[in-house]
């Protein structure tokens, strides 16, 4: 079997690149494969909607008949697990091999596991594909205490989702401030308080040391590093995620993040990557993110740059949005560091903008919440890269636009 594209990885970077290469007009032959057994899906809509809808259903990019009329070869349920690179030649789990005239990594992320006395109980939970999803919404129905561990953005949705079902929940993070190294201790109390508003409790500043069971092996409780045990008949743990690294290549680094140019190019060549599973160039830097947006954009920029290379480097401002209850944040930018934080509206009323600014308060980053601002306003005073007046910028009479 041989493509002029081959991609491996049906997620959101791996969907919008063959989407938009044919798009483009690209008119190679492309073989995309992944190794779950459902059709290209949605992975954001997973701690959300889809778990508090009724559907069981994946929620799939376009239907099989999308691929079929775009001559883009399906290879599902197939796991590739080594890369010849003088061969040209991917190998997978079954022995195939599948020849490229240029392959694109597009594995994305898998969940960070913890190594924990009795952590395989059964109802100990971790969210990354459709099936996880499945798994959890089903056992969902059958419980009332739900323990989420790690309070980041995934942890913090579903604790959004669980509370629409009628479920306790306890989320327990081992930081003080939940998300306080992406949004500092000013927005972190501001999502904490969202969700004790909405009856969801707390346990901050401790970790997790085992978990106990009752006699069907199935999880009753989450013992902290406090001594304390937390009822749950159901735990959900969203602690990071780690690349995958089920692929063995010789020259590709692939026991970490991918190491990608702003054209996605990685150190061999005709081998590409994108998506959450690389790190690439931005503004001098090199960053990682692992956010929905970015695989999008990583993924259709490379569909420009594989039909006429190095024609369109990418760079284009990190962003990303979370949706819990009824608010909606949205994010521009990339830090996590800052020397300040600028504050623009009311924290208390929910409708605010948070500037995270350099020593010489050029902005790095922007949070704003329940549309108190518009996002092309903030992309343009961002890509502006200029100082900011901290009280011009707190004046909501100006708009941003014209700071």
């Amino acid at each position: 079997m041989k493509f002029d594209i081959v991609v491996v990885g049906g997620s959101t970077a791996g969907f919008y690149l063959v989407k938009t290469l044919r798009a483009k007009g690209y008119t190679g032959s492309i073989g995309l494969i992944d190794r779950e057994d459902t059709l290209p899906y949605n992975r954001y809509k997973l701690s959300k909607t889809w778990l508090t809808g009724k559907t069981l259903d994946a929620p799939i990019f376009k239907p099989e008949s999308f691929f079929d009329e775009n001559d883009i070869k399906l290879l599902l349920n197939t796991e590739v697990v080594a890369v010849d690179e003088d061969a040209k030649q991917v190998i997978t789990a079954d022995q195939q091999t599948i020849t490229y005239g240029q392959l694109v990594l597009a594995m994305g992320a898998e969940s960070r596991h913890l190594q924990l006395p009795n952590d395989d109980a059964e109802g100990i939970f971790y969210l990354r594909s459709y099936h996880d999803a499945v798994k959890i919404k089903q056992w969902s129905q059958q419980v009332k205490d739900v323990v989420l561990i790690g309070a980041g953005f995934i942890g913090l949705e579903l604790a959004s989702s669980f509370r629409k079902l009628g479920l306790n929940v306890t989320v327990v993070e081992y930081n003080q401030h939940p998300l306080g190294r992406v949004v500092g201790p000013q927005a972190s109390e501001y999502f904490v308080k969202m969700h004790q508003e909405h009856d969801v409790n707390f346990v901050l500043g401790q970790g997790v040391t085992s978990f106990t069971y009752d006699e069907q092996h199935r999880v009753t409780g989450v013992v902290t590093d406090a001594g304390t045990t937390i009822p749950a008949q159901m735990v959900v743990v969203g602690v990071g995620a780690v690349p995958n690294t089920s692929i063995k290549a010789d020259h590709l680094a692939l026991g970490q993040n991918i190491v990608v140019n702003e054209y996605s190019e990685t150190a061999v060549k005709d081998v590409y990557a994108v998506g959450d599973a690389t790190i690439w160039p931005f503004q001098g830097e090199e960053i990682h993110v692992e956010h929905w947006e970015h695989a999008q954009s990583h993924g259709k920029n490379l569909a420009a740059n594989l039909i006429q290379p190095h024609s369109q480097p990418y760079d284009v401002l990190p962003y990303f949005w979370t949706d819990q209850y009824d608010q909606t944040f949205e994010y521009l930018g990339h830090t996590t560091k800052w020397e300040q934080t600028f504050v623009r509206g009311d924290l208390d009323s929910g409708h605010f903008t948070i500037a995270y600014v350099d020593a010489q308060r050029v902005p790095l980053a922007i949070l704003f919440a329940n549309g108190h601002e518009q996002r092309d306003d903030v992309t343009e005073l961002m890509s502006r890269r200029q100082p900011l007046d901290p009280e011009r910028f707190a004046d909501t009479n100006q708009p941003l636009s014209t700071l």
